[in-house]
């Protein structure tokens, strides 16, 4: 059990860090609270990350390499903030070297390596601990000290539950580490909730395991997303697990019993309590412990909002559990590196390993997915940037029928669909951000499909740079390499769709608006600089514009219906009764299709395609329909534009007074949101030979049934 928080102003230590993903900026600026602790050093295998990152947090050094840094030294402690599986060999390396370790979960693939990692360490003796920060979460704190303080007796049994959404599922990136297998997956997620029952009732070892059936998420891709773990812990106690990940609704709850009462704790809205039975009449007790437990859930939450308001307004420092907990983690590492503390040594890390592989083994093996052919020589006839997301995958299914041979380039290769193992598909991994990359993979080929995002950032220039410097990569290389055919898909983002008096046609330019919102602002500065491109350089541009694409593959909450900020309530851009610009992924596969086999070069270069289909429900029917198959209570919230607008202010001011660069909130783009513009498609349909589904149960049955259970 973790007791305590030692401080020790007398820390002095230089620090590494290796890998400068999204978690180093948060173990960083946990970091710099800590006293007399440098860092000194950043390594990344791009180094242009490590530059950055080394920059914005004043880190002396910075390597592309883990040797290099060893080379100049400098530091005697690390933090391994990489991939999951990198652990092993980079802790491995550390440790060999002298140098202690403090690093994220899991502590390594497999308990042997687990082992390995502490023999090294005891050997040598180095500290080495596992960041397991939800022990220092502001709940699970709070959970302790009750326990510490006795205030419910003897443990004698534990239930959790740990029902969480999963960002990586609903995106469909699966090609994650943690979707290789049932053990990667809860050694990804499910060390979390372990860790808190191990802090209050371990060490742990299972009983009994009942594994969910196997779902099929993808072609190719089935996975076991939930359990039910019954396990024993220390003097007799039991517990109870229950594990559900890719849920709609988020639970993370800890209940303990006790000879003399119960503590709950939950996890998200970062609460804990305790109730003991007191010496009244039962009636009154239990009306009195009722009021006791809702005042003090209410001076919790309550605490914890003007928290949270008085750090985003900077009154006080980041107060977030998430950031709490890290933080706290953190300063326990280093205020425990001048103690002989019984931690460090990973074992805890260990114990969580054997727990996961342990669960793991009761879910049956893995099923064998089919991997990508290896090619050599390959002559492809389609280069696909991006083509491993939802469009991507119906253009190459279609592509492979008619015969092409298709290299298909993505950034994540891991645990391709079906569809990307076929004898005629080259799957490449790789950037747009790298042109001599691009350079590579396009040269010789006709036809370049141009579906890849470029990413996002944290502001307009970050954004600019990802989406608008990729489209531009590519359109360079196209231009360098002289593909005959350039299909740059965009989105009708890029357009303004907010005037209900305006027909939008092929022959529509970009919105020129600077006032729009990061994401619809970058997608139309690329269309200009393309067709700049076009007229000037002789790129053989043709721009492709979906509309609000559904179908089987993708999440049904889209954000051209409405904001989704919970799966059940959809905010309305607007009253939700304008047709909306709907189209199946299927019919813009179609269309890409006609394009690339049919026509001509020179009749495609320079043209527009705005992709909608014949069937356009208004967001309160597709929100209505949505409840009807997937059998869910959910709601269409209508919002005129003035109150999105007031909410937007007021969070433009919340996050202007924390010291953010955002700009002033526009009218104009929540009234583009709402789609209320119409669309003709004539020409699209008489060029390219185009029909899109035009019955409205057909388009139903593979738009909203498929996402029914």
């Amino acid at each position: 059990m973790v007791c305590g928080l030692a401080q020790d102003e007398k820390i002095m230590t230089r620090t590494a860090f290796i890998g400068t993903g999204n978690i180093a900026a948060v173990h960083a600026e946990a970091l710099g609270q800590i006293k007399g602790a440098v860092l000194a050093t950043v390594v990344d295998p791009v180094e242009s990350r490590a530059v950055a990152f080394a920059r914005k947090y004043k880190a002396e050094g910075h390597y592309g390499s883990l040797t290099d840094a060893l080379k100049e030294g400098g530091f005697a402690v690390a933090h391994v903030l990489t991939p999951p599986s990198t652990h092993y060999a980079i802790t491995k390396t550390l440790l060999d070297a002298g140098i202690g370790v403090l690093l994220e979960k899991p502590m390594a693939e497999t308990v042997a390596q687990c082992e390995d990692l502490q023999d090294c360490a005891r050997s040598r003796g180095l500290p080495l601990r596992v960041s397991q920060n939800y022990l220092f979460h502001p709940a699970q704190l709070k959970v302790l000290k009750a326990l510490e303080e006795n205030r419910i007796g003897p443990v004698r049994h534990v239930s959790c539950r740990y029902v969480m959404p999963l960002r990586q599922l609903a995106a469909r990136q699966f090609g994650h580490w943690m979707f290789d297998s049932p053990r990667n997956l809860l050694l990804e997620q499910v060390v979390h909730p372990l860790s808190l029952i191990d802090d209050v009732a371990g060490p742990l070892t299972v009983t009994a395991v009942m594994p969910g059936e196997r779902r099929t998420f993808a072609d190719g891709i089935d996975l076991v997303t939930e359990w039910q773990v019954l396990l024993a812990g220390k003097n007799g106690c039991t517990v109870q697990l229950l594990i559900s990940l890719g849920a709609s609704y988020a639970d993370w709850t800890l209940d303990i019993l006790g000879d003399d009462g119960r503590i709950s704790a939950d996890y998200l809205a970062s609460t804990a309590g305790v109730t003991t039975p007191g010496g009244y009449i039962d009636f009154l007790e239990t009306m009195r412990a009722g009021y006791a437990t809702s005042l003090g859930r209410i001076a919790q939450d309550s605490g914890n909002a003007a928290a949270y308001l008085a750090a985003q307004t900077r009154l006080v420092g980041r107060r977030d559990p998430f950031f709490l907990s890290i933080r706290n983690s953190v300063r326990d590492f280093y205020a425990a590196l001048d103690h002989d503390r019984h931690d460090m040594d990973g074992a805890r890390g260990t114990r969580l390993v054997r727990l996961c592989t342990d669960i793991a083994a009761a879910s049956g093996e893995p099923t064998q997915r089919p991997q990508p052919v290896e090619h050599t020589g390959f002559r492809a006839d389609v280069v696909v940037l991006g083509g491993t997301g939802f469009i991507g995958s119906y253009l190459t299914r279609d592509l492979v029928g008619a015969g092409k041979k298709v290299r298909v380039v993505a950034r994540n290769t891991g645990n391709p669909a079906r569809v990307f193992t076929h004898e005629n598909v080259e799957l490449v991994q790789g950037s747009i951000a790298d042109r001599d990359f691009l350079e590579e993979a396009i040269a010789g080929v006709p036809v370049v499909v141009n579906l890849a995002h470029g990413g996002g950032g944290d502001d307009w220039e970050a954004i600019r740079n990802a989406m608008v410097g990729g489209a531009e990569k590519v359109a360079d290389a196209v231009i360098a390499t002289g593909a005959e055919k350039f299909l740059h898909v965009s989105s009708i983002a890029a357009l303004y769709c907010g005037d209900p008096d305006e027909t939008i046609t092929d022959k529509t330019l970009p919105d020129p608006d600077k006032g729009r919102a990061d994401y619809a602002r970058a997608k139309a500065a690329a269309e200009r600089i393309l067709l700049r491109k076009c007229r000037d350089d002789g790129l053989p541009l043709s721009l492709w514009r979906p509309g609000v694409v559904v179908g089987e593959g993708t999440s049904p909450f889209h954000s051209g219906v409405g904001f989704y900020n919970r799966e059940r309530v959809c905010l309305g851009w607007n009253d939700g009764r304008n047709p909306l610009p709907l189209v199946l992924a299927e019919d813009v596969s179609a269309a890409l299709m006609k394009a690339i086999v049919d026509l001509p070069a020179d009749e495609l270069t320079g043209r527009a395609f705005n992709l909608v289909g014949d069937v356009r429900l208004t967001a309160r029917a597709y929100t209505a329909l949505l409840a009807e198959k997937t059998g869910r209570p959910l709601v269409y919230r209508p919002q005129s534009i003035w109150q999105q607008q007031a909410g937007e202010v007021a969070k433009w001011v919340v996050k202007k007074a924390a010291g953010r660069k955002v700009g002033f909130p526009s009218v104009r783009d929540l009234k583009s949101r709402g789609l209320v513009a119409s669309f003709d498609t004539s020409g699209e349909k008489k060029l390219l030979g185009w029909q899109p589904v035009s019955d409205r149960q057909t388009f139903i049955d593979r738009a909203i049934q498929v996402h029914g259970r």
